[in-house]
């Protein structure tokens, strides 16, 4: 009867020994499968031609990101929006800081991207939204504005030009059939200055924001002409709020370095604020998470544009 009872023990200790090599192995590659097979995470960003300032701003940025993903990581340099927009789309970068509409446009394109958190700005906002401010001595309703000159511009611009020709009517009709006496500019302050100085009865500028809030945030064109003469000038229309542009990635990147991103943006301000200031010069009020749903409003005016052939 012993040597029954010896092979029963023997085999228990080979099960066992099986068991913990099959779940060591197992369990070995699980975190590293996925950096292996990318090899070098990559981030791309729209910069100059002659970038070389550029990516030094952006070397702390890099650093982190090698750091929270536990592996390299390298800036792609895009020469535009659209050259970035066909990288995400062709599996060249994994990562990309978009602007709003450069999102919504690769969202529509591919559905591939999905959006891991927005900047802020140093006041709080978060959004931008087209307003028609216009000279009260001169206009009291928005039927007023007939046969009055209008300023709009600069061209392409999100406030200024894109948001009121994809969402404002007038008399129902929508801005390039309207009739309005339309003042083309080239850029934001000539039109501040010529409601001013009374050469345009309105002028479409834009604001700070967040969405779903009346609030005016400082730092915007609107802001600035409420601090000129806060009782001449009133706003006629506003457009829904756009969201400022995310840092992206591409839908297909494990969980795991999504929330680890995520965590990291949500953490600039006030764990390394060096890095913020080089990857938000401009806005500098941190990272805020957010979801496809947050961009509604871009993905509708990406399909205006498209709509009209522009």
């Amino acid at each position: 009867m012993a040597l029954p009872r010896r092979r029963n023990k023997l085999t228990l200790l080979l099960e066992a020994a099986i068991f913990l090599a099959v779940a060591l192995l197992a369990a070995i590659p699980a975190r590293a499968d996925w950096r292996d097979g990318m090899g070098t995470f990559r981030i791309g960003i729209v910069l100059p031609s002659d970038g070389t300032f550029a990516r030094e701003r952006l070397e702390g940025f890099r650093a982190l990101v090698s750091e929270v993903l536990a592996m390299p990581v390298e800036i792609f340099p895009a020469r535009d929006g659209s050259a970035l927009i066909d990288a995400v789309a062709t599996s060249r970068v994994e990562y990309a800081v978009f602007s709003a509409l450069a999102y919504a446009t690769a969202s529509e394109l591919c559905e591939c991207v999905e959006p891991l958190a927005a900047p802020v700005n140093r006041e709080g906002a978060s959004a931008v939204r087209s307003v028609l401010v216009a000279d009260g001595a001169k206009v009291a309703h928005i039927g007023d504005l007939a046969g009055l000159p209008v300023a709009i511009g600069p061209r392409d611009s999100l406030g200024g030009d894109m948001l009121p020709a994809a969402g404002f009517r007038w008399q129902g009709r929508p801005l390039a059939q309207s009739g309005l006496d339309l003042r083309r500019v080239e850029t934001t302050q000539e039109a501040l200055r010529m409601l001013a100085d009374g050469e345009v009865a309105a002028a479409f500028v834009w604001e700070f924001v967040r969405p779903g809030s009346a609030a005016v945030f400082a730092g915007g064109p609107r802001a600035y002409l409420e601090e000129l003469a806060p009782d001449r000038f009133a706003v006629m229309w506003r457009s829904q709020a756009v969201r400022f542009g995310p840092h992206a990635v591409r839908r297909n990147l494990p969980h795991e370095a999504k929330a680890a991103l995520r965590r990291a943006l949500a953490g600039l301000a006030l764990g390394h604020p060096d890095v913020l200031d080089g990857i938000s010069p401009e806005l500098g009020g941190g990272f805020e998470i957010v979801t496809a749903d947050e961009y509604r409003s871009a993905l509708a005016l990406v399909a205006a544009i498209s709509a009209s052939g522009e």
